[in-house]
């Protein structure tokens, strides 16, 4: 007979579609197990449920930490599905790897664990015909995630929430709290394994986990609920969104055929005439349709959004290139527009260059922009000159990645007491002329996790100030 909490684990897989009757040993549900409390109470509830040839249980070896905790957290899997009879796979990934191709890019450790995993995932998925891939994210998880994506500036898209299903990727434990978790494996005297990770608050979840849901918890009784019923009426607006979107015409749909595309093109008064949330999401959609998987800044859609009476429009954003003519919007990919080769843009149209590692640079009209280490060593800086001048005109401390680009509406900078003052409001004391303000150089950190600031505004190359903050 199943307790309180398989009966919850049951009735989980049912909201998320699972037909207990297309479950067997040549169809089995899988499960993903790291060894944590969540993803143990899931294998050991699931195991109560089904028969154990109907389960199969996969575990990544991510290779982050020492040998000693993460081979020891797959060893602790593999022991506890010999013990239900359940067969498991491990993947392994070679030690250091993943740190070492999030350092070779703008990607988080967190981000390229979990673009690893997954493909581990779709492998396991294919082979052994699972007909759903189990994971253990709970009620607290989506609650740190809601907090997480409210702090990163999400839309009503991420503001929904982790969904119950995605393909054949199933939460069955997301209406199950923590505490019921861990109350569940005391009752069956079955330890897990914590991940040494956990605490490490350079991970923006764990900041999230550690330090603010405990402030949170000491002084706003019920946030959870609150937190969990606005996930619930973003879900709601995003699909009104969606719904809008599936009636847009064709001319605004070019993108939404299956195969990738180097290119997409907007019929641009078909655009300019859709609301802004409507032309967020085709400007979106577009850019994942040519297949940029990074983090695009919102303050660039904006300067798209601003190009609406103007007669011409460019702006590049690392690989991404985006145009306006008479006619139409062109979202492409464009070997020309990265960094390191965008010589010729114009800087009055609107420019924008992602600065990543050190040794980086760009040019920009009479300018050479780099980054570069201090004479001591001891840090980052950036460095402009005039182009063909070996000494710097300017140089300031800087940290990895972040943006160089023109001015945009809201933009606001940090002065010396620790409020914040509008840049349009600062060109103004300035008495600089509205027709130049777009060739100043706008310095903007774009540190993962971390809510955007301008670092700098520069104007010397227009013979006004400069403000940099300290």
């Amino acid at each position: 007979m199943l307790d309180v909490f398989e009966k919850k684990v049951l009735a989980g897989l049912k909201s998320c579609g699972v037909e207990l009757d297309s479950v067997s040993s040549k169809s089995p549900l899988g499960i993903a197990v790291s060894g944590g409390a969540d993803s143990v109470s899931l294998l050991i509830s699931l195991a109560s449920i089904f028969d154990s040839s109907f389960l199969r249980v996969i575990t990544v070896n991510h290779g982050i930490r020492s040998e000693e905790e993460s081979g020891g957290d797959a060893a602790f899997v593999k022991e506890l599905c010999k013990k239900y009879c359940i067969k498991c796979y491990v993947e392994t990934i070679g030690h250091g790897k993943i740190t070492e191709l999030a350092k070779n890019s703008s990607a988080s450790v967190e981000s390229v664990a979990r673009e690893l995993r997954y493909k581990a995932f779709e492998s396991f998925i294919k082979n052994e015909n699972i007909i759903a891939l189990c994971l253990a994210h709970n009620q607290n998880d989506q609650c740190e995630t809601l907090l997480m994506r409210f702090l990163q500036g999400s839309g009503t898209e991420g503001l929904g929430g982790i969904e119950h299903v995605r393909g054949k990727y199933i939460r069955p434990l997301l209406e199950i709290s923590r505490f019921e978790i861990e109350h569940y494996l005391s009752q069956k005297k079955q330890s897990w394994r914590t991940d040494a990770t956990n605490s490490d608050t350079n991970y923006l979840r764990n900041r999230i986990r550690n330090v603010l849901v405990p402030v949170l918890n000491e002084n706003f009784l019920g946030w959870q609920k609150s937190v969990l019923l606005g996930a619930k009426k973003s879900r709601l607006d995003e699909k009104y969104f969606m719904d809008e979107m599936e009636k847009l015409p064709a001319d605004l749909r070019l993108c939404n055929d299956s195969e990738p595309v180097q290119r997409c093109s907007i019929d641009r008064k078909s655009f300019y005439k859709m609301h802004p949330a409507l032309q967020r999401r085709v400007f979106f959609e577009s850019l994942n349709k040519i297949g940029f998987g990074s983090r695009f800044p919102y303050r660039v859609f904006e300067q798209v959004i601003s190009w609406k009476e103007a007669k011409l429009g460019n702006i590049s954003f690392e690989d991404v290139r985006v145009s306006l003519d008479s006619e139409s919007l062109v979202i492409e990919l464009s070997d020309d527009s990265k960094i390191s080769k965008n010589e010729n843009l114009c800087i009055g149209s609107g420019f924008c260059f992602v600065l990543k590692d050190e040794s980086d640079s760009f040019e920009l009209e009479n300018l050479t922009v780099r980054v570069q280490k201090s004479s001591d060593n001891r840090h980052l800086i950036l460095s402009i000159a005039e182009r063909g001048c070996v000494a710097d005109v300017i140089s300031f401390p800087v940290a990895l990645p972040l943006i160089v680009r023109n001015p945009l509406p809201g933009d606001e900078i940090q002065t010396a007491r620790g409020n914040f003052k509008s840049l349009s409001d600062v060109f103004n004391d300035w008495k600089i002329p509205k027709n130049q303000r777009d060739k100043i150089l706008v310095v903007e950190n774009l540190s993962s996790g971390a809510e955007n600031f301008i670092k700098a505004a520069l104007a010397f190359h227009l013979g006004f100030k400069n403000w940099i903050v300290e």
